[in-house]
């Protein structure tokens, strides 16, 4: 038992000798023990613990001394640290990320030379893993950020610094974890990590880091891991336990003389399968050097005493006792002398401040800027009002990975600070951020600083509250491969920076970093999260000295060079411009009909998280939206949607109206939209496709528009009035189509609209008129007469408190003209039907003035639906005796003939399905009226003002008496021309948008 001892490797509990220590020392004469955080309060009291130890072993006549053993990986992954002695470095990704091997054999370098200071001669280290894939969640949270990258390429060379500096410091080292966990995955029947690769996979690809080093000279010695390798073994044998693993891949395939280690046999299924010991003695016998039982005094005896039994019965090769011998004599042999041991002294003090720089350098180059969006973060800040500038930290509840624990029971961790008593109960592990927080508050003036945690249970009123007031929002993120409600928090606090609340203080857009403190891949694909882009830094740990480095990338200071080690990545938002070609499709997708009692609910969603409803509206409040969609004889949806979870990932609405009264049928594709974070895979190409077959082949429509004032769908993001890179790529999209935006004669031919372009003309900032000599007559389909105006919704914020000016009423009376509360819309039609434009482009009178043409063809679809609806032989759906809508009509003095009118309705009107937008203009909930139709005869060219004006005061003074619970009034499709005259009335102006964005014109129907 003598012997026995130096083939094991043993752990102990406590920061000083105990007597289980002493007795392992002293009777079982162990060679190797591995220190963790549990037996460390900091770096002075670990160097005299291992001094005691050792010093203990030379009263025991040992050979050489006791090989201590630590796990120090850098970042999170260290076991020990002390502020003076124990410099902070970046763990392996970190380091790899940049891209700068010297930096990596330098921190390597330094991370020995204080070791060694300790007491310490061997890390277990480096890692040698691969990770494979990015989605593996299990090899992401067993090795993760341990790993040097996703290429081997990459973990090569960077181990190769990383092992070569261990070598010139004379500290040992020790490859782990072979034959590699970057793609090991779990087994639910056996219930631990598996590797499926067969021998020959494993030599091409995992064990390729090994050979490299094993070619160098660069390995003193391997650990071999707890997992099974099924792939190998074709069972649920540990790797560290099999043969096949150890003696015929690692030992003769790969010629490995060095010194095998065992993972720690207190494996779990290890235990239950065969017993701890009998675990031991396997490892040894199939040619493991040292086996690692971390703790447990008593296995600890038991295994050395059964090993020692199991030698003496000669259960086990001579051969390979004395090959294992040897290769623990020859590592024995490099270890630093008993001199050198009892005067070890700490690094000189000059040494640790160059350490520290070092520390500096690879942090500020680790930092990998992954998606820039949002950077720099003082484009949504305003200038020295801090009133109005506000960031947002949201953190999560994360516990230190490594931590010591003294003799107290009071935990301390790599983050620990002394802080004031008013932050005594703050949640552990919460003070690197608070110390983050303070960082970025002090960094420049002109701001406010919010910072609260979350955790599983997700968002609170608070949180939200926090959100809607700050300008830009910082969502720290950590191993979310344990910890996935992060990112169902992550996609709630998306949608909440995306809601736009309007006419309130609260800014509109608010910009979202991801910032995760851990694997560089746990967003790596989620571009839009449910919003607009996210911005995403990855800083490879969360100790401060990563996190001090955010403030100056975050205001665009410091441009970070850091690079994802393994996997190409664009570090931009920008948009890539629409490919010329379309040709070769690599998407196709089932589009269906929107079915109601299937789809709304998932058609609200999709609506709230891209931003044109509000994330806090409520189903219950949107009857105008539910009209229009439960609408079965002029509406028709198409969807594109997910048929498992049945979310809608895009959405196409149209409208048919005519087909009667002697007028052929008008298609409107008022609204189509795709997920933001579906696009660019064809879903629009295959809605848009079947929406217009559905218009021209089904429904026959001799005119096609492209958004249409009646009915409105939405006036958020007007592809003409707002300027933005995406809606200059959806009219592309568009014109790709033949659409025409310009006016001008050279793009007025269009070709089928089914068939795509793929020569892209340029978009006008602002679009042209289309006169009649640009027709072109020999198209199959043609642009039409139609005029692209100018829109404005307007509202009056309190009828009530409203008065009519006393010069509009003088002016009225001397003129005459009367008006009147009308609930049959007969003579208002008739006069539009007479005057509206006829099939061929023609005028039956002479009212060719384009603005009144504008206004005729809209109104006239207006009042068709009244005329039907109050003409049908169902029940009435608009004028009914409920009294939510009524006609305005301005009369003539002498014949009393109807000369203008309105329509004036309320938001219990069935008529709000078709101006579904209102009711998402605030979330208020209170009652509202609108109005809508107002047209003027232009026969009254001189007093075409004053009609208007007064129609709209004679609404107001109506609504005043019958629906007096109704406080706002909004008007709409409002000329430019008519804007002083309502601005002077007490209207203000709530949005401008276009009557249409382009027409096509069928005529071979």
């Amino acid at each position: 038992m003598n012997t026995v001892g130096k083939f094991f490797i043993i752990g102990f509990e406590g920061t000083d000798i105990t007597p289980e220590i002493k007795s392992l020392i002293s009777e079982y004469r162990v060679g190797t023990i591995i220190l963790s955080g549990r037996n460390f309060l900091n770096a002075k009291q670990a160097k005299k613990l291992i001094l005691s130890l050792q010093t203990l072993a030379w009263e025991q006549n040992y050979e050489y001394p006791i090989n201590f053993i630590i796990d120090e990986e850098g970042g999170m992954l260290n076991s020990l640290f002390d502020e003076i002695y124990i410099t902070q470095f970046p763990g392996a990704m970190a380091l790899a990320a940049t891209g700068d091997t010297q930096i990596i054999y330098d921190v390597y370098r330094a991370i020995a030379k204080e070791l060694k200071s300790i007491g310490f001669s061997m890390c277990m280290g480096p890692v040698l893993d691969i990770l494979k894939n990015t989605t593996n969640n299990l090899a992401q949270h067993m090795i993760g950020v341990r790993s040097f990258g996703y290429s081997l390429d990459v973990v090569v060379k960077c181990a190769e610094a990383a092992a070569r500096a261990f070598k010139d410091e004379n500290f040992l080292n020790c490859g782990k974890h072979f034959p590699g966990y970057g793609s090991a995955t779990v087994n639910s029947n056996f219930e631990l990590p598996m590797i499926l690769e067969s021998t020959e996979q494993l030599l091409e690809f995992n064990a390729i880091p090994y050979i490299k080093l094993m070619e160098k000279d660069l390995l003193d010695s391997v650990l071999v891991g707890g997992c099974a390798v099924s792939g190998v073994n074709n069972t649920d044998l540990h790797a560290c336990l099999s043969p096949t693993i150890v003696s015929n891949i690692l030992r003769d395939k790969l010629n490995f003389n060095g010194v095998v280690v065992s993972e720690c046999l207190l494996l779990e299924a290890l235990d239950r399968n065969f017993g701890v010991v009998q675990g031991c003695i396997s490892a040894f016998s199939v040619g493991c050097d040292l086996i690692m039982v971390c703790s447990n005094f008593e296995i600890q005896k038991q295994a050395i005493s059964a090993l020692a039994s199991v030698i003496d019965d000669q259960l086990i090769d001579s051969e390979i006792l004395q090959k294992s011998s040897a290769r623990i004599k020859n590592l024995q042999m490099k270890l630093p002398s008993w001199d050198y041991v009892k005067n070890n002294i700490f690094l000189d003090q000059d040494i640790l401040y160059q350490h520290k720089l070092l520390s500096v350098r690879a942090y500020e180059s680790a930092i990998t800027v992954i998606r820039d969006a949002g950077l720099p973060i003082t484009k949504y800040l305003t200038p020295n009002i801090e009133t109005e500038n506000a960031i947002l930290i949201l953190t999560p509840l994360i516990s230190p990975l490594y931590e010591t624990v003294d003799i107290h029971g009071n935990r301390s961790h790599i983050n620990n600070k002394k802080y004031s008593e008013s932050l005594d109960k703050l949640n552990y592990g919460e003070d690197v951020f608070i110390e983050f927080g303070k960082m970025l508050s002090d960094y420049k003036p002109g701001y406010k600083i919010y910072h609260t945690s979350y955790n599983s249970n997700g968002l609170t009123s608070f949180h939200e509250e926090l959100i809607l007031k700050s300008n830009v929002v910082l969502f720290f993120t950590a191993e979310t491969t344990t910890n996935m409600y992060q990112v169902g928090v992550s996609k709630h606090v998306s949608m909440l920076c995306n809601t736009g609340k309007r006419n309130d203080t609260h800014p509109i857009n608010r910009q979202m970093i991801i910032i995760s403190v851990s694997s560089p891949t746990d967003f790596l694909y989620d571009i839009n999260i449910g919003g607009l882009p996210t911005g995403y830094i990855c800083t490879y740990d969360y100790t401060i000295n990563a996190l001090c480095h955010l403030p100056k990338i975050l205001f665009g200071d410091f441009k970070s060079n850091g690079k994802i080690p393994g996997i190409p990545v664009q570090c931009s938002t920008e948009h890539k411009p629409l490919n010329k070609t379309n040709k070769n499709r690599t998407h196709s997708w089932l589009v269906e009909k929107f079915d109601y009692k299937r789809d709304w609910g998932n058609c609200i969603q999709l609506l709230k998280s891209n931003n044109y409803l509000d994330f806090l509206a409520k189903e219950a409040s949107l009857n105008g939206l539910k009209r229009l969609f439960m609408d079965t004889e002029n509406h028709t949806s198409f969807v594109v949607r997910n048929t498992s979870s049945k979310t809608i990932l895009g959405i196409s609405v149209t409208w048919v109206s005519g087909g009667t009264l002697g007028r052929g049928k008008t298609g409107n594709l008022i609204f189509l939209l795709v997920d933001k974070n579906k696009r660019g895979i064809s879903i629009g190409s295959h809605l848009y496709t079947k929406t217009i077959k559905f218009l021209m082949e089904e429904q026959k429509c001799t005119k096609l528009f492209l958004g249409r004032d009646f009915p409105k769908f939405t006036i958020i993001n007007d592809l003409f009035t707002t300027q933005s890179e995406a809606n200059t790529e959806t009219l592309r999209f568009f014109q790709s189509y033949g659409w025409d935006f310009s006016g001008t004669l050279n793009n007025m031919k269009s070709k089928n609209p089914l068939k795509r372009n793929t020569k892209l003309l340029p978009i006008p900032k602002t679009p042209s008129r289309i006169s009649i000599n640009n027709l072109l007559t020999n198209d199959t389909v043609s642009q039409s007469m139609e005029h692209q105006t100018m829109k404005y919704l307007m509202k009056l914020d309190d009828v009530r408190t409203w008065k009519v000016a006393e010069y509009l009423v003088r002016q009225l009376q001397v003129v005459g003209v009367m008006f009147d509360i009308r609930n049959d819309p007969t003579d208002v039609f008739l006069m539009l039907k007479t005057k509206s434009v006829d099939e061929n482009n023609t005028t039956k009178h002479d009212y060719d003035n384009p603005f009144y043409q504008d206004d005729c063809d809209n109104n006239y679809e207006i009042y068709s639906q009244l005329y039907e609806d109050f003409n049908s032989s169902g029940e009435r759906q608009f004028i009914n005796d409920k009294g939510n809508l009524d006609i305005i009509v301005a009369l003539e003095p002498t014949r009393r003939s109807v000369v203008g009118s309105l329509i004036v309705f309320t938001n219990e009107s069935k008529f709000t399905k078709f101006y579904p937008f209102l009711e998402t203009l605030d979330n208020s909930g209170e009652p509202f009226v609108c109005i809508a139709g107002h047209h003027i005869d232009p026969s009254y060219t001189t007093l075409f003002e004053s009609f208007k004006l007064g129609l709209v005061c004679t609404a107001l003074m109506y609504v005043k008496g019958k629906h007096s619970n109704c406080k706002k009034c909004y008007i709409l499709d409002v000329g430019e021309n008519q804007l002083r005259s309502l601005q002077s009335n007490g209207f203000k102006i709530v949005e401008k948008y276009y009557n249409f964005y382009s027409l096509l014109v069928n005529d071979n129907i």
